[in-house]
């Protein structure tokens, strides 16, 4: 019998996928969710379901059918988004408010559909991806650094009000992580790091240990809010 469900959202590429491989390594059965096709090979236990974070619907039939299949969720990882930039005034305000359905509606519909299993079985553990923007705003972003700032209040209000509970709401907000976010910017990843300033960046692989750690802490112990960011990176 594989370790709890782990609920992973944005799973096909970048953190997600870390994510994926470094829960899966720990023996967890996954659900892996994402708005495109994934290949769940080499993660033995895990269902891949393709759906919409923003489609609470859909989210829910897909943590069903998994339920069905490995049992509870244990823990569910709000990761997917996107970043779009562009002078909010040229913004097509179709995209916008798609943008906003993902990275704050996603969050609040994932956690709507497991937080009444885990009230009644007093125990959970809930962790949203945020970023680094979620107290550090930069322009031409603002509708994604206004998502994330919505999504760490939601995170550290949940935890407040899910304590007595004994479920455990963690904020991790990374900055720098090497992935290819850019390509939803339409940029290359080194115009991208050019346009940060040339920082390091971190490997997708090490930020999903930090996540793990979070997670495998005993029960009783509750990581509610953690900045990663390469160490010779002096933005804050």
């Amino acid at each position: 019998m594989p370790a709890s469900l782990v609920v992973i959202t944005g799973a096909s590429r970048g953190i997600g996928r870390a994510l994926a491989q470094r829960f899966s390594k720990a023996g967890h059965a996954l659900l892996l969710i994402s708005r495109h096709e994934a290949d769940a090979d080499g993660l033995p236990d895990a269902m891949h379901i393709v759906a919409d974070v923003a489609d609470h619907a859909a989210l829910g039939d897909a943590i069903a059918r998994a339920e069905k299949t490995f049992g509870p969720v244990g823990c569910l990882i709000n990761n997917a988004g996107f970043l779009k930039i562009g002078a909010l005034q040229n913004r097509d305000f179709r995209d916008v408010s798609y943008e906003i359905d993902v990275l704050l509606k996603g969050v609040v519909n994932g956690i709507q559909t497991v937080l009444p299993g885990m009230i009644e079985r007093k125990s959970g553990t809930i962790i949203n991806i945020s970023s680094i923007g979620d107290r550090t705003p930069g322009p031409d972003g603002e509708v994604y650094h206004a998502c994330k700032a919505a999504v760490r209040s939601l995170s550290l209000s949940l935890q407040k009000g899910q304590a007595a509970n004994g479920i455990r709401i963690v904020n991790v907000a990374p900055g720098l992580v090497k992935t290819d976010i850019h390509a939803d910017m339409g940029i290359s990843f080194e115009e991208y790091r050019k346009l940060l300033g040339n920082p390091s960046f971190i490997d997708a692989a090490d930020f999903a240990d930090i996540v793990f750690y979070c997670w495998q802490l005993p029960v009783s112990i509750c990581i509610r809010d953690l900045v990663v960011m390469p160490t010779d990176s002096s933005f804050a």
